[in-house]
């Protein structure tokens, strides 16, 4: 089980809620394992629900438009029920066997009228899951702006309808096991593919170059690239425009910035690499943004704010060489979304409990210099906190 049932239970107990419902991409993912292909290529017109009781939480509910109900196939636990909405056809087999597969498909698909719109089929979802006169909590992050709520309750009268964004992030603050092996393995999959950009970095490649290999590579491990910021030397102070056709020369540092999506977990990863032996500046600024991310990750608790950890970070990057350094945050939570509870800040109070996986980072930006940066994920435990990288934080010199 992915989801954080027990968690997700307390916190349904707390706020006396009957029935939960997903709407976002990344929170259907968390209840259902289904990763949405309407949410995908329609960001801002798709609608796509799991919905969940409280007495059946391991059996959500499941909502798409009646292209995407074959979706419900790929559900990694046992699915209460799931209506498709709107007009799309899959004919009936002319004689021909099916698999069970697509028995049951076609079960799903005879299991009565399509509803015309996602809110009646979100409405029609409620009334089977007996949610009908119940206190429901809505994740509105997914929903359109104007509309939706009057539209459900006037459909549903008697339901006590709520908002629930900041339920299911907070509930996603603390990891399961399973979880934890996703973004490990997330990060393995980016560790391998920027050994294998480090490898070709060679005299006259370019950052396309670069770029291009990270994402073959993430692509031939199983993974999906979301965001490939390599650049080669002062390039770096601007390392989110696009990759540049300069060539490599010796002595130039490589700042990689980059994420991949792995089974619905993300990675996002920081090293620096350096085309012979580097220039002193980027050595000491480096080692100082090491120092930071190792500083954080041993004295890293549970019970902690995110300002705290944030102090921790940047007094350790001060004192190792960079006296001016400044940031407006030194890391984030990371699992569904890249940016999970907690934010690693100035000013959040929000505590890092036991289970929490941290990416703590020291980015260092420079006009006329570019970019270092360290970044890792690891698991705040008790007993002390696990690493779910491989990857050594040296400043690593390419031959």
């Amino acid at each position: 089980m992915l989801a954080n049932l027990d968690r997700l239970a307390r916190r349904m107990d707390e706020l006396g809620l009957d029935g939960l419902v997903a709407t976002t991409a990344e929170n259907v993912y968390y209840l259902t394992g289904i990763a949405s292909v309407g949410l995908e290529i329609f960001p801002h017109s798709g609608q796509c629900y799991a919905v969940v009781t409280r007495n059946r939480l391991a059996h959500p509910h499941f909502v798409a438009t009646r292209c995407d109900l074959d979706q419900a196939l790929d559900a990694a636990v046992g699915l209460d029920g799931a209506i498709g909405y709107g007009t799309f056809f899959r004919e009936p087999p002319d004689g021909a066997p099916l698999t069970a597969r697509e028995e049951r498909l076609r079960t799903l698909w005879d299991g009565g009228p399509a509803p015309a719109t996602p809110l009646d089929a979100l409405v029609e979802t409620l009334r089977r899951a007996g949610l009908e006169t119940a206190r429901i909590a809505v994740d509105e992050d997914g929903v359109p702006p104007f509309g939706f709520f009057d539209g459900l309750r006037e459909a549903l009268p008697a339901a006590d309808v709520r908002t629930a964004a900041g339920l299911l992030r907070g509930v996603r603050k603390v990891k399961t096991p399973a979880e934890t092996a996703r973004v490990a393995a997330a990060a393995a999959v980016a560790e391998q593919a920027m050994l294998a950009t480090a490898a070709i970095a060679k005299p006259g490649v370019t950052e396309r170059d670069l770029v291009r290999e990270f994402e073959r590579t993430v692509a031939g491990a199983g993974g999906r690239p979301k965001f490939t910021c390599i650049k080669i030397g002062a390039a770096g102070v601007a390392g989110q425009s696009y990759p540049g056709s300069e060539k490599l020369r010796p002595g130039d540092h490589i700042w990689f910035d980059v994420g991949c999506v792995v089974d619905g977990y993300w990675s996002d990863i920081a090293r620096v690499f350096s085309l012979g032996e580097p220039g002193p500046k980027v050595a000491r600024y480096y080692d100082a943004m090491r120092a930071g991310v190792e500083r954080a990750i041993a004295e890293a608790r549970p019970g902690m704010t995110g300002k705290e950890l944030f102090d921790i970070t940047m007094e350790a990057v001060r004192e190792s060489g960079v006296p001016h350094y400044r940031r407006n945050h030194t890391g984030h939570g990371i699992g569904v979304e890249i940016y999970d509870q907690v934010l690693i800040a100035p000013d959040n109070g929000h505590v890092i409990e036991e289970g929490t996986v941290v990416n703590i980072e020291t980015p260092y930006y420079e006009f006329g210099f570019g970019a270092v940066q360290v970044e890792d994920p690891f698991v705040v435990r008790a007993e002390g906190n696990e690493v779910l990288t491989t990857l050594g934080r040296e400043l690593t010199v390419l031959k």
